[in-house]
């Protein structure tokens, strides 16, 4: 039975940094979600993704160390399961099958917005569509392979951000006081403060836009020596703060006609045709929508080996388990899984843009909560933090700094409506999923327990 293959140990550490800096992509981050963001909270945005970027990285550490420890293709879910205990395991699993084709999906909208100035009238829905389509083929292929290709369209991703960056700083339309001094966004062209709820709102979806860096778990069962996953998780999380904040500084401080720039569907694009010729700006405009479709693609990647996983630990019926394992003859890749999770996501672009991210920035504020609280017991139990695995630095200052902010996130959110109806979506998916392992899984013949890989322990 397909459930005795595993996964080989092919990867390196640059390549495993180079796919996981392709999934969370710095491009689809900023020029996506972070559109969504400046539309949010105004001036206010670029201050977001600084303070967002910051309690990212305080976030971080909880899930290098618990990755280090348990360096397996679920991810986050299988790590929270092995130390919480397998309910929280499903119930991570639960928030991870809402937040994977809610991401993917996201990234995937973005492409019409920059092919537009190429393609007039792009439809953006079916144009996410036709990405997700060649990015599931792409993804099935060898992921060495897939490596190497994601890493070409990944240089060109982080060249499009530092022109576009250059570009905002090379001739400010004001300085960088705006930011801090007093932030404001515009409806109708009027200037409003930010209100506590909506910058909220607008620090955890760049919080999470920042996130992902800890995707490189998604890895450790193809990577050679996985403990050192851990440290690629932190590094890769600074890297992507300095890739992500600096475009969305240039954004504010750039932008000639700030309410018209601020408001525009593209801001990103605005700025670009304020400031480069009609030449540079399509060239750029193509750059990004190739470092989103790359996004994509490395998404169904990544996301297909967390698919996988969850059919190796029996979480579904007998008969979708059986089918999630199965394996490519040829490349070795989890096949069936990659592309159940790129035709969920086909699906899941129907929501548009704005329902995706609130539902992004919701799901951001509970993970992290888990991944923190699983921090504090693993190491208190000595399940993490052994010699030779990452170790938290400030145990547990950093743990507990996280919750804190991770609470007054979620009541700051609760104060915005939009943000509610996502807060009480996720708190559904949780009781339910607590309900499927009590009165499913726990009833099976002989219970049910989360497995892990052969080689793990």
């Amino acid at each position: 039975m397909d459930e005795a293959k595993s996964l080989e140990r092919t990867l390196g550490p640059v390549a495993v940094a180079l796919l996981t800096l392709s999934v969370l992509s710095p491009a689809a981050s900023v020029f996506v979600t972070g559109a969504d963001v400046v539309h949010q909270a105004g001036t206010g945005a670029a201050l977001a993704f600084v303070v967002g970027g910051l309690l990212t990285l305080i976030f971080t550490f909880a899930q290098a160390e618990l990755g280090s420890s348990f360096p397996f293709a679920g991810g986050d879910y299988a790590t929270v399961g092995q130390v919480l205990g397998a309910q929280w395991g499903v119930v991570q699993f639960a928030l991870d099958l809402l937040s994977t084709p809610v991401f993917i999906a996201l990234t995937a909208s973005g492409i019409a917005l920059y092919l537009g100035g190429v393609v007039p009238g792009l439809p953006p829905i079916p144009t996410a569509i036709a990405a997700l389509v060649l990015a599931t083929a792409g993804a099935v292929i060898n992921i060495r392979t897939g490596a190497v290709v994601t890493g070409i369209f990944l240089a060109i991703e982080l060249g499009a951000l530092a022109l576009v960056t250059v570009l905002g700083f090379a001739e400010p339309a004001r300085g960088l006081e705006v930011i801090v001094a007093l932030p404001i966004r515009f409806a109708d062209g009027v200037a409003l403060p930010l209100t506590l709820g909506v910058a909220a709102g607008a620090v955890s979806a760049a919080s999470w836009a920042v996130s992902g860096a800890g995707q490189a778990i998604y890895f450790g069962e193809e990577l050679r020596d996985p403990a050192r996953v851990g440290r690629l998780v932190v590094r890769i999380t600074l890297l992507s703060l300095v890739a992500m904040i600096l475009p969305m500084l240039a954004l504010i401080v750039g932008g000639r006609d700030l309410p018209a720039t601020l408001a525009a569907e593209s801001p990103f694009a605005a700025l670009i045709a304020q400031h480069a010729s009609p030449a540079l700006a399509t060239a750029i405009g193509l750059g990004i929508a190739a470092a989103i479709f790359n996004a994509v693609m490395a998404a169904v990647i990544c996301y297909g080996r967390w698919l996988w996983s969850s059919g190796r630990d029996a979480i579904w019926a007998a008969p979708v388990n059986r089918a999630l394992v199965r394996l490519h003859p040829r490349f070795g890749s989890p096949w069936v899984a990659s592309v159940l999770v790129g035709a969920t996501a086909m699906a899941f672009t129907l929501l548009g843009l704005r329902a995706l991210v609130l539902l992004a920035a919701a799901n951001g504020i509970v993970n992290w909560a888990l991944l923190n609280w699983a921090g504090l017991v693993g190491r208190r139990r000595g399940l993490t933090g052994q010699a030779g695995t990452y170790r938290a630095p400030l145990f547990p200052l950093t743990n507990v700094v996280s919750l804190i902010a991770a609470t007054g996130l979620a009541v700051l959110t609760w104060q915005d409506a939009d943000g509610r109806r996502g807060e009480v979506m996720l708190a559904v998916i949780m009781v339910a999923a607590l309900l499927y392992h009590r009165f499913v899984l726990l009833r099976r013949a002989g219970g049910w327990q989360m497995v892990g890989p052969k080689t793990a322990g």
